[in-house]
């Protein structure tokens, strides 16, 4: 088990910082000893000062030098382990923007369906799940049948047709035999279903004689047997009986998520934190197993005991701090619930729906009303707008999530309001518009002139694109996951990879899928030759930036990462393959990319 070490005193690192200036490509002998140097590496430094260089020198948890290979050299001791990298690439370590660390947890040691559409391979993967989890503990979501209708590298160039059966449904008896100490409630992807096993029918009090309630539905088959398949509201008679995850499971999924962040080279992860997970983060910290920073996000209606506290942006250490709270406008694209001005191609009657934080208050029914010309009355103060002004004295940024082009407008238009009333506009609030997947051309402009941070998940496009067009149709499409847009209007990238993903496809944590899509516009197949809307790529050297410096000036931190320069925290991430060159010549050679080294404040946490 990798363990990380306490932050070095205080004193060390002012020493560093004070000599620094004077190690910058001339190292001072004997000024200080190293630790750690890695030499004769091709190391993208994502320091506009200094770009490359060829080795670095690590003393501590920091970057105590970078320079040549002569002028590192001369900062070994006796006890310096130096590490000969043979060409290999450096950047510095990862810092994922956008991860759902209890989902991926519970999807990494629980079931993974999103592929799987046939009763072998569906009985296989919940099979090895009870050999992960301990017994009595319940397997959970699965999210089975996201491929069936659109296959994992499809571009969307030919409409999808699911069975002429209908959508694969299974049935209890495959997995019963041996899910007898596993509760079992799994979902399909879409959430049109769900399948519960004899286990869990049983705890749920759900019998043959059972009467589903209004909206739901459990199904028999035709000898009166239930097949465990429920829909609508009769799921909730299951849910109501799953007990709260317990502690030691919720530690097992973090280890997994942390062992998935080393193996890819991610140092710093940005999380929507409930309070089980922050009991979870302390704990693995207090033991040494904390192998990626945490920067924790609590929910938009935390406000008032955040202020309460008296606590305020940047509370924690480099180990664990909270960068912001996170709110929601709208649902997603992958079950058609994020919110649009005209109404979805494929359901004419769905325009999307809000989330729960936008209901105002003090008015029944809708946030906003439409009017003539697709535009939109707000509410005001509609219960978000009051949420976020709530959380204005504490100076926790706001980061909240808006998919469809209405959920854009409406979110620019509350932080436009709330900016401007707090004299905030041009200040450094750093707030963020979480996805701004799909924007209208109009509001493009105001990213920059609110200031905003564009937090987006490039790997959607080379997901998304199987069905995006069915959905909204070819010309809203030109505003989807427009990455060149949003940085040319003056909005600062952050990437993330949105790990485990959509109900509708896994998303990892490796940065090669997100460099990789960002670049190309491509599925993971290379479809379609050209790219999908190719205007919108951004070069290899934006992506690395976003998924580096970006994210750490976005939480206040670019004084402590993000870049590989003396007296900054020795996060780093060694690959056998140049990034910069893949990404110039030939995009899909990033997805070949392997971590041979995964480093956290000086000490290598991960060792290919």
């Amino acid at each position: 088990m990798y363990k990380t070490h306490p932050a070095r005193s205080g004193l060390f690192l002012l020493l560093i910082a004070a000599i620094a200036p004077f190690l910058g490509g001339h190292a001072v002998a004997n000024a200080v000893q190293a630790d750690l140097i890695l030499t004769n590496g091709r190391i993208y430094t994502v320091d506009a000062a200094q770009p490359w260089t060829q080795a670095i020198a690590i003393a501590g948890d920091s970057i105590l030098a970078t320079g040549s290979i002569q002028e590192i050299a001369s900062l070994a001791g006796t006890d310096t382990r130096v590490i000969d990298l043979q060409g290999a690439f450096v950047t510095p370590g990862f810092n994922d923007g956008h991860v759902h660390m209890d989902s991926t947890g519970m999807l990494l040691t629980g079931v993974n369906l999103l592929d799987v559409h046939e009763p072998v391979a569906f009985a296989e993967r919940v099979e090895a799940a009870t050999g992960r989890l301990p017994k009595g503990s319940w397997i959970v979501r699965g999210d089975w049948g996201a491929y069936e209708q659109w296959g994992q590298s499809s571009s969307g160039n030919a409409a999808g047709e699911a069975s002429q059966q209908g959508p694969f449904t299974p049935d209890r008896n495959l997995i019963d035999t041996f899910t007898t100490n596993h509760p079992v409630l799994l979902s399909r992807f879409d959430r049109s279903m769900y399948l519960a096993n004899e286990l869990a029918l049983e705890l749920a009090g759900i019998t043959a004689e059972t009467q589903a309630p209004v909206g739901g539905s459990i199904e028999r088959d035709a000898s009166g047997r239930l097949t465990g398949i429920l829909r609508g509201t009769a799921v909730d008679l299951v849910q109501e009986v799953i007990p709260a995850m317990p502690f030691q499971q919720r530690l097992v999924g973090v280890r997994a998520v942390l062992k998935e962040a080393r193996e890819g080279g991610v140092t710093t992860i940005q999380d929507l934190t409930n309070a089980e997970q922050m009991m979870a983060y302390q704990h693995l910290k207090k033991s040494g197993e904390l192998t990626a920073r945490i920067m924790a996000r609590p929910n938009v209606f935390q406000g008032e005991h955040v202020a309460m506290l008296g606590i305020s942006s940047g509370f924690g250490d480099d180990y664990l701090k909270i960068v912001g709270y996170k709110g929601w406008v709208d649902g997603i694209m992958g079950n058609s619930s994020a919110m649009f001005f005209k109404p979805y191609d494929h359901d004419p009657e769905n325009r999307g729906a809000l989330r729960l934080p936008m209901l105002p208050e003090s008015v029944e029914g809708a946030a906003f009303t439409m009017t003539e010309g697709d535009h939109y009355t707000a509410h005001a103060p509609g219960r978000m707008e009051q949420l976020i002004d709530a959380w204005v004295p504490t100076g926790v940024p706001a980061h909240i999530h808006a998919i469809g082009d209405l959920g854009n407008r409406i979110l620019l238009d509350i932080f436009t309001r709330v900016l401007e009333a707090h004299d905030m506009v041009d200040s450094d609030h750093r707030w963020r518009v979480i996805h701004a997947q799909v924007v209208a051309e109009e509001d493009f402009a105001r990213f920059g002139e609110l200031n905003l941070v564009a937090e987006v998940n490039p790997y959607h496009v080379s997901d998304d694109m199987r069905w995006m067009e069915e959905r909204i149709g070819a010309k809203r499409s030109q505003g989807a996951y427009a990455f060149r847009k949003l940085k040319d209007a003056g909005a600062v990238l952050v990437f993330g990879s949105d790990s485990p993903g959509t109900n509708a496809a896994r998303y990892f944590l490796s940065p090669v899928y997100g460099l990789y899509a960002a670049v190309s516009r491509q599925t993971l197949n290379g479809e379609p030759a050209e790219g999908w809307f190719p205007d919108q790529r951004l070069s290899i050297e934006e992506a690395i930036d976003a998924y580096t410096r970006a994210p750490a000036w976005a939480c206040f931190e670019e004084d402590r990462k993000g870049t590989i320069t003396a007296g900054k925290l020795a996060d780093l991430a060694v690959f056998d393959t140049n990034l910069i060159d893949a990404g110039r010549s030939d995009p899909a050679d990033l997805l070949d990319a392997k971590v041979l080294y995964t480093i956290v404040g000086g000490e290598i946490v991960y060792e290919r």
